[in-house]
């Protein structure tokens, strides 16, 4: 799909006309988005559209929409109100606390089947969209304030809405696909993102190449992730500098025959190593340049971008990584590169913990189950659960639901799972679902990647449901 459907063009015209009617007539806009790399781009984009057009706007970033953040919203008595990023998942708490309110969603997370009416829920699947990998929230509010300001007014943010798919791993299959190819050829044309095809290495404008080699887990490297001295052998071996002109050598600075050579060796080394060729062949893809950064910035790959958002989201900075994605290169920008320091070192660190601690990880049949606890943060244990099960330290591939405790006395619950799994019928948004609401607490996401917020001291239960959720997907490929 590489067209907008009529249905979504549709909608995406109304809400925008009773926005800028409800603007003309004095209102401010109300934006609310989530933390992470996409939900923060998702938020920017809209911001920029309003602002842009003369209009205020204010722009607000929350970890979880959860009941408590939309009573204290509603406690504010708002007109209006545009939830980006999420909010399918929470239609009926919005219902409960907003009912006065006008509100605009924009996601692409499975909504909740619920019977309850709001005006603008754009959601990706009530087009027919999968908003797994076709499209992001980023994505939504991309063609949201497309139609709001027109497409000569937003050329730009088509590649934030990059960066926030990357941040969601729209592109893990090695590839972009649905309307991000849409937004892809727009940014194209309008010169301010290139996709090509190249090894798919965090780091490839910041990081020495035998450190983005050292660092790989996606895939699994055996014999070089995690080996400093080996990659730097096997760069040798290539007849690869490690440096030029006394700086380092970064992929992005490598010779057409020297990437070539280097692909070929690194996919020969994982097949010797009995990694089925289709995984080994997945260290290719498409990677996405933004030809409007700096070089040798994070912010010139689309990866590294979704990263640097998503440390600054980590570490509750949300307005740090807004003013970046508005355009801040100053101070602000600055911080956040300490914070992406700060983010790479504690997730080495929460690796590290769980190469010593691998008993804390249970099999529970279908499922791996990780319990942290305080060991590791809850905002990042859903990273660390999907470096552990990209690892492949486990031996069989499963799911792996990790758990965290949360600062308000909660668990935070962490599902991750890969493409092979989703392609047997996994579903982890509605098993997390499914699972939180028989424990009174509060879940969903994507097939792939879901998350929950459950009471302290149900886990187990939680476990239990979940796992036999999952273990019924994966034995009838996902019909039920």
């Amino acid at each position: 799909m590489e067209a907008v459907p009529e249905k979504l063009e549709h909608d995406l015209e109304e809400a925008a006309d009773f926005l800028r009617d409800y603007l003309e007539r004095g209102g401010v806009a109300r934006v609310i988005t989530h933390h992470d790399a996409d939900g923060l781009s998702a938020g920017a984009i809209v911001h920029s559209a309003i602002t842009r057009e003369g209009y205020p706007c204010h722009t607000r970033c929350v970890k979880q929409l959860e009941d408590k953040v939309i009573a204290e919203l509603a406690a504010e008595k708002p007109e209006m109100v545009i939830f980006t990023d999420f909010g399918s998942g929470q239609v009926d708490l919005i219902q409960k606390h907003l009912k006065d309110t006008r509100v605009i969603i924009l996601d692409h997370h499975q909504p909740k089947e619920v019977d309850v009416e709001i005006e603008f829920n754009i959601n990706a699947h009530n087009y027919g969209i999968d908003g797994a990998r076709e499209i992001s929230g980023s994505g939504m509010a991309y063609f949201f304030a497309r139609t709001f300001s027109g497409e000569a007014a937003i050329k730009e943010l088509s590649a934030l809405a990059i960066v926030g798919a990357v941040g969601d791993l729209q592109d893990n299959s090695g590839a972009f696909h649905g309307l991000n190819r849409l937004i892809i050829k727009e940014g194209e044309r309008e010169g301010v993102l290139r996709v090509e095809k190249d090894l798919r290495l965090f780091g490839r404008q910041t990081r020495p190449l035998y450190k983005a080699i050292e660092y790989t887990t996606e895939p699994f490297i055996p014999g070089l992730s995690g080996s400093e001295s080996a990659s730097l052998q096997f760069l040798s071996e290539l007849d690869i500098p490690v440096k030029r002109n006394d700086r380092f050598v970064m992929l992005a600075d490598l010779t057409q025959e020297e990437r070539q050579r280097l692909t070929t060796a690194l996919i020969l080394k994982m097949i010797e190593h009995r990694v089925p060729p289709r995984i080994a062949e997945s260290i290719v893809g498409e990677v996405v340049t933004l030809l409007k950064e700096e070089k040798r910035t994070p912010l010139r790959d689309a990866k590294e971008f979704a990263t640097l958002l998503n440390a600054c989201g980590k570490h509750e900075h949300y307005g740090i990584g807004l003013a970046v994605c508005l355009g801040e290169r100053g101070e602000l920008y600055r911080r956040s590169l300490g914070m992406l320091r700060e983010h790479r070192e504690y997730l080495s660190t929460c690796y590290g913990w769980i190469t010593q601690n691998l008993d804390r990880i249970r099999d529970e049949g279908a499922v791996y189950a990780l319990h942290a606890g305080e060991e590791i943060d809850e905002n990042v244990i859903g990273t660390v659960a999907g470096m552990v099960l990209n690892s492949r330290i486990l031996g069989e591939v499963k799911p792996i639901i990790a758990f965290a405790d949360a600062e308000d006395g909660e668990v935070k619950v962490s599902a991750r799972g890969n493409r092979e799994l989703v392609d047997s019928g996994l579903n982890l948004g509605k098993a997390m679902l499914y699972a939180s609401e028989l424990v009174k607490g509060e879940g969903g996401g994507h097939d792939i990647a879901a998350g929950a917020k459950i009471p302290k001291g149900r886990e187990e239960e939680f476990l239990k449901h979940v796992e036999e959720k999952i273990r019924e997907q994966l034995e009838h490929g996902g019909s039920e």
